[in-house]
């Protein structure tokens, strides 16, 4: 992998750094799926109600050049045409835009899924800097999106021209057309360019989709020490995590040892280590109590001696309690046997020093 030296960002983002991202609303998505799927959208709507959008047009321009307009002259009533006409166009559009405004929820929640931008909702003065906001209209971002808006406007205006100029001839027989024939024909023409932008700009969305999430992956690569940052922050310091667990040992060893002049017996190895058992009529098994080695053990010896608790010297049944049996832990079924001799042992000198 290349070398960071220089705080070069060669690092793939981790999952914490992706998060914080998309917090910020950063994310790969690009405006032009909108616009397709309203395209598309458009043509399944035309295609669908497009009958009765039709008769609904007709019907408008029949009345209101025509009955209407006779009324509205006779009476003067010009607001009963104004009237009618709001009440069919919003019938007529309604669904569409209703249509047009699922699609382009839609569309978002595509590419992102459910986004809330806190940090975007918050007012921040910096952003009514007049200086900062012309930085960023005329930042090497802002032309580059420039330039991609100017070449898609290009390659729109040239399918558009491919798919009209066709229809030049048409335009002057149009004149002979009915009114239903006429808007038949504008119907379907609008259906076809429509049909044909979309599926250009279907293509420039993709495109854009992955040029928007190149740019993005390049912009949340990540410099070694910025990974070495975030894992400490996350997991904390390495030393401090080190004296967090050296002061629990050391309280573990404190109330262990706090427990050793509540032992029966102290079996050992005999210097190396030291195990502290006790046994009374409420415990199903003798139980370790505390254990130790090296300096830990020499530590149990010493309180069992100024507790005059006894020491039996036992190297394997020592060594195995130790390697096997946890602090707090039953004697298994296995060493019943060994344990029961230790006790007995023990329960024998206690009965001589009473007598």
């Amino acid at each position: 992998m290349a070398s960071d030296e220089n705080g070069e960002k060669t690092e793939e983002p981790t999952q914490q750094r992706r998060e914080d991202f998309r917090k910020r609303g950063q994310v790969a998505q690009t405006k032009e799926l909108a616009t397709v799927l309203t395209l598309f959208a458009a043509v399944l709507g035309i295609w669908l109600v497009g009958r009765f959008f039709m008769e609904g047009l007709v019907e408008l321009f029949n009345k209101t050049y025509g009955e209407y307009v006779a009324t509205a002259v006779k009476d003067g009533n010009w607001l009963l045409i104004a009237r009618y006409s709001s009440v069919v166009a919003f019938k007529l559009t309604a669904p569409l835009f209703a249509l047009f405004a699922i699609v382009s929820l839609a569309a978002s929640l595509v590419q992102v899924g459910f986004l809330y931008n806190e940090e975007a909702m918050q007012f921040k003065i910096e952003r009514l800097d007049p200086v900062q906001g012309l930085k960023k209209l005329f930042s090497i971002k802002s032309v580059v999106e420039g330039i991609k808006s100017i070449f898609k406007m290009g390659m729109v205006c040239g399918v558009v021209y491919l798919l009209v100029r066709n229809e030049i001839f048409t335009i002057p027989h149009l004149q002979n057309f009915s009114m239903t024939q006429l808007i038949s024909y504008i119907f379907w023409l609008v259906l076809k360019l429509l049909a044909a932008v979309g599926g250009l700009m279907l293509f420039l969305a993709a495109a854009d989709y992955l040029f928007q999430k190149y740019n993005l992956e390049k912009e949340m690569k990540m410099t070694k020490q910025e990974v070495k940052e975030e894992f400490k922050n996350r997991e904390g310091d390495p030393l401090i995590k080190s004296k967090i667990r050296q002061a629990q040992r050391e309280m573990a060893t404190k109330r262990m040892m706090e427990d050793v002049p509540k032992a029966d017996v102290i079996i050992t190895n005999p210097t190396h280590i030291s195990v502290a058992i006790k046994y009374d009529g409420t415990m199903a098994a003798p139980t370790v109590i505390a254990k130790g080695a090296d300096l830990i053990a020499a530590k149990i010896r010493e309180i069992a001696k100024e507790n005059k608790i006894p020491i039996v010297e036992n190297k394997p049944l020592a060594r195995t309690m130790y390697k096997t049996i946890k602090i707090g832990q039953s004697i298994p079924r296995e060493l019943y046997t060994a344990v029961a001799e230790v006790l007995s042992y023990v329960y024998r000198l206690r009965r001589k020093k009473v007598n």
